[in-house]
């Protein structure tokens, strides 16, 4: 090169070099306003104004929440910091030649979560605002701070959503049979749940101290999940592995007040129950796999006679990255319960004890599983996902026992396996496409020995047209047992979502759901309560129809109201009724119509001060067969909840109210089978906490006293069966 060249190169890099030093720079970090902490994948964004072509600049915070713009031509610009989950922050400066800016940037969290993402409502992650149903999260700090023992007393303050007994009812779908199937499906990470004989959620089995969060969609979702999702979907979704090691220890203990009337006072001594459960998290070297554990063991002594348990829950999961775009989730539980049984009062004036022939009664079961969850990034358009798992249930009783002290008995095997594809054809655009084969082999002296297996294919589409969101999609199943029944379903559904800007939405959707009968339902011979229940193997599958009006938008900048109208038709509904020689059998009786509206209020006041939450539920559930209104409906349902916090500080309160259920099982209290059946009340329960989380003052310690039912009040959700009483419990939890 010559001499000339050299010197000409060497001067346009001074120049350059020069001109570079000549313009701004602007830097920063990003923290929460909450504690200071950095911010990690924060949007920031430097817009030039006024604005003009090629004038933004848009980048991420690294792990320090820091951000570094250099080269900044001189003029005024707005900066934009974006975080899902807190408030987007916005100023407005001017660099001045060779100037450098350093801006300090605390988000405040948002006071509700209106951008949270849901995975159940179309099988992929997508904003809560996005989905056209009705959704509601529980989350893993509300189970915590509640001492919820099993999952479905999470779910009694969902909006919307009323525990008969153990089964779930979400606006009004489902009444009660006794540990016989369910109208709601339960899944664990996207996997069914369902006991394979009885098809019923198993509720105690689920690992509370692993929970991430609940997610409920409300409303018929066989166009995606196929059977049991006829009034909604319940997916229980564990936590992620953490980087660094930690421990969790929860003890609880408690006790039941004795009751207020001394003529149902069954016992003179104390009644207690009382709870310890450790969870354990660290990385195991392969990859970035990590390893979770818990153990807990629960016991009960109960409130009504015969009516206690002792629990055993195990868990475990690991997940990771196989290679770049490949991860790996797998996760297993075992469960071991020994409880005895209750299942009507003696009558009013004996309302905690029960008939005397059912004494000593008890029942004992064992829950496992273990399942998948593979996934694979083929490229920047294509997901693959597949998911597995097998589902062991055992368990028997002492009824009617036989010489060898056993009574009735039942193992199922449930096999699982899916494969599901997400496609994002544009940046409208995106396809879920899947297929799913499921084998349920049963062995069992009241259903005999059964084989059921079932095939499902569905696709499901999602487009945006500017503001608009449009969702389309059907599902098509076939199940068959033992080479007899045969059920072909089709399940189509639509939705639509509006954004009205700033955080407000409409929503409508249709869709339908139905529910192939259980095993049990269909083949179930025994005797129980009183009453011989005898096989129907002519039972159709129940059929739903479910259509919602909503809308969603912030009021100030405190509160978010959630609202919405519904419609649910069914057909062939499933009801336990009495043949003309006096026995049970299940059958296709009902042909149904629910309808109502939902109002859902959230608001919080300060970072962290005060935070409210109230709903209120109103259905009209006819049978449009009899006229009449369908069984253990209540029709009105209001939930609230508070929250406060301070310093160390934390004190909460819930008031549930229930109405009472106006039309229930009168053939078995005109029969005498159970006694002042008729005996029923709306619901009023409050539930107090207060406590102290010493873990900012640099002590990882938590204590909280709990009283639930604070009022002593009295009533049934079911007939013949007292709700708990007053009881109370102390709860500590430390981290290590």
């Amino acid at each position: 090169m010559s001499i000339s060249k050299i010197c000409l190169l060497i001067l346009s890099v001074l120049l350059f070099q020069r001109e570079i030093e000549a313009q701004g720079r602007i830097a920063g970090v990003v923290c929460s306003a909450e504690d200071s902490s950095a911010i990690a994948g924060a949007t920031v964004l430097l817009v030039k104004q006024p604005p003009a072509k090629g004038t933004r600049i848009g980048g991420i915070t690294g792990p320090d929440g820091k951000f570094n713009f250099k080269g900044i031509p001189t003029g005024g610009y707005r900066l934009i910091v974006s975080m899902l989950g807190f408030r987007r922050f916005v100023i407005e400066d001017s660099v001045r030649q060779g100037e450098e800016l350093v801006e300090e940037i605390y988000l405040r969290p948002l006071p509700f979560q209106t951008q949270q993402v849901v995975v159940t409502a179309s099988k992929r992650r997508q904003l809560l605002a996005n989905v056209p149903v009705s959704v509601d999260i529980i989350s893993a700090k509300s189970i915590e701070r509640r001492n919820i023992i099993s999952l479905d007393d999470a779910l009694r303050y969902v909006p919307g959503v009323n525990i008969v007994q153990d089964q779930v009812n979400i606006r009004g779908s489902s009444g009660y049979a006794r540990g016989i199937g369910s109208r709601v499906l339960l899944l664990i990470n996207g996997i069914p749940l369902l006991a394979g004989d009885t098809g019923e959620a198993v509720w105690e089995s689920i690992p509370l101290s692993d929970i991430q969060r609940v997610e409920i969609v409300k409303g018929a979702g066989s166009a995606l999940y196929g059977s049991n999702a006829l009034g909604g979907v319940i997916d229980v979704i564990t936590r992620d592995n953490v980087d660094v090691n930690s421990t969790t220890a929860k003890l609880y203990g408690g006790l039941y007040e004795q009751p207020r009337y001394a003529q149902w006072r069954w016992s003179s001594k104390p009644r207690y129950f009382q709870g310890i459960s450790i969870a354990h998290s660290q990385p195991i070297g392969l990859g970035n796999f990590g390893l979770t554990a818990s153990l807990s063991y629960k016991r009960d002594d109960g409130y009504i006679q015969n009516d206690y348990f002792k629990r055993i829950n195990l868990f475990a999961e690991s997940s990771g990255s196989l290679a770049r775009n490949q991860t790996l989730k797998v996760f297993g539980d075992y469960f071991y319960q020994h409880s005895g049984n209750f299942l009507y009062w003696q009558d009013i004036n004996h309302a905690l004890q029960p008939d005397a022939s059912t004494l000593g009664e008890w029942v004992n079961s064992a829950r496992a599983d273990i399942a998948g969850i593979y996934s694979n990034v083929v490229n920047d358009n294509l997901l693959l996902t597949i998911r597995g798992s097998y589902y062991f249930n055992h368990w028997f009783d002492n009824f009617g026992e036989t010489p060898t002290g056993i009574g009735d008995s039942s193992t199922s095997n449930l096999c699982y396996l899916e494969m599901q594809g997400t496609v994002t054809m544009d940046p409208y655009t995106v396809l879920t496409f899947g297929a799913v084969e499921q084998l349920d082999l049963l062995n069992s002296n009241l259903f005999t020995s059964k084989q059921s297996n079932s095939t499902a294919l569905y696709l499901q589409a999602e487009r945006r047209f500017g503001r608009l969101r449009a969702t389309a999609g059907a599902r098509y199943d076939y199940e068959k047992i033992q080479l007899a029944s045969r059920f072909l379903q089709l399940s189509p559904k639509l939705g639509v979502v509006y954004d009205l800007g700033g955080e407000a939405a409409l929503r409508a959707s249709i869709g339908s759901g139905f529910r192939a009968p259980s095993l049990a339902e269909t083949y179930a011979s025994t005797q129980t309560g009183g009453v011989s229940i005898v096989p129907n193997p002519d039972l159709l599958p129940e059929k739903s129809l479910s259509e919602e009006i909503g809308a969603r938008f912030p009021v100030s900048w405190f509160a978010l109201v959630d609202a919405s109208i519904f419609e649910n038709d069914f057909w062939d509904m499933i009801e336990p009724e009495f043949t003309n020689t006096g026995q049970v059998t299940f059958q296709n009786v009902t042909r149904a119509r629910i309808q109502g509206y939902e109002l859902d209020l959230s608001s919080s006041v300060g970072t962290d001060l005060l935070t409210l939450k109230a709903s209120y539920t109103y259905i009209y559930p006819l049978d449009l067969t009899t006229h009449e209104i369908l069984k253990y409906r209540s029709r009105k349902l209001f939930y609230v909840s508070a929250d406060f916090t301070k310093s160390i500080y934390r004190a909460s309160v819930d008031f549930r109210y229930i109405s009472a259920f106006e039309n229930y099982d009168k053939q078995l209290v005109n029969l005498g089978i159970v006694r002042n059946g008729n005996y029923r009340v709306p619901a009023y329960v409050t539930d107090l906490r207060a406590g102290v989380d010493l873990s900012s003052v640099g002590y990882p310690v938590s204590i909280a006293f709990i009283v639930n039912n604070a009022f002593e009040y009295y009533y049934v959700e079911m007939i013949g069966n007292m709700a708990p009483i007053r009881n109370y419990s102390i709860v500590l939890i430390t981290n290590f």
